[in-house]
């Protein structure tokens, strides 16, 4: 075991020599210009939602799960087909009736996410802070590290794992905000993926969770998995 370890720490330390930029944010804004995505595509993704909610005498859940399909091109991003099944509950002291909302599961601002990830890092690098830098084992693989917050969101650090060739593998982005009655915490961990030089997102991972008052409590989680690129 520790001679995988030294192995593995030399190789990292040789990846930072070799692969560094004095410019790291610079070198990523170009390397992720050349990642955009500007080619007809078409996605299939699977979501599957869940909620929970707690109040005094008073508790909700929901589990929702689907399927939707997304084309890219010219015109922008349209929703080809999007279906979905899912149950809910309720319980509550306060009312007896209840109205339910059916929402779509994947809005046209998160599939351009999906479809065109690079943009979205652009904008976050825009007039970002680089926090740390380093070498770290990521799925086993030495990658490059880096820690930035972005220019114009100081409660939002984002953590981007990247290859030799200096593409995003990963991102995971939190945020904590805090009021006199409101506390809220959200994160995202992205994983992403390459189909012929464009750069897609594989998975998606969203957690919300806040309080409001001391005792209204929820909780929001949101999977979302690339399963088809055309």
């Amino acid at each position: 075991m520790k001679k995988q370890f030294s192995r593995w720490a030399a190789a990292g330390i040789l990846f930072v020599s070799s692969h560094l930029g004095a410019e790291p944010l610079t070198d990523l804004q170009a390397r992720l210009a050349s990642l955009q995505n500007d080619q007809a595509t078409r996605i299939k993704v699977d979501i599957e939602l869940r909620h929970k909610g707690t109040a005094p005498l008073h508790r909700s859940g929901l589990k929702r799960r689907g399927q939707a399909t997304v084309a890219y091109g010219p015109e922008g991003v349209k929703m080809v087909e999007q279906r979905w099944l899912g149950t809910s509950h309720r319980f509550s002291a306060w009312r007896k009736s209840k109205v339910e909302t059916e929402t779509p599961l994947l809005d046209f601002d998160e599939a351009a996410d999906l479809i065109n990830p690079a943009e979205t890092l652009q904008l976050l690098l825009s007039d970002a802070t680089l926090l740390s830098e380093e070498a770290v084992l990521w799925q086993g693989r030495p990658v490059r590290y880096l820690v930035i917050r972005p220019g114009q969101l100081k409660a939002l650090e984002v953590g981007i794992w990247l290859d030799e060739t200096g593409a995003p593998l990963a991102m995971e982005r939190s945020m904590k905000l805090g009021f006199a009655l409101l506390n809220a915490t959200s994160h995202q961990a992205v994983t992403f993926q390459q189909v012929d030089g464009r750069l897609l997102v594989d998975e998606a991972r969203d957690t919300y969770s806040g309080t409001a008052l001391a005792v209204l409590r929820g909780m929001d989680t949101k999977k979302v998995k690339v399963t088809s690129v055309r």
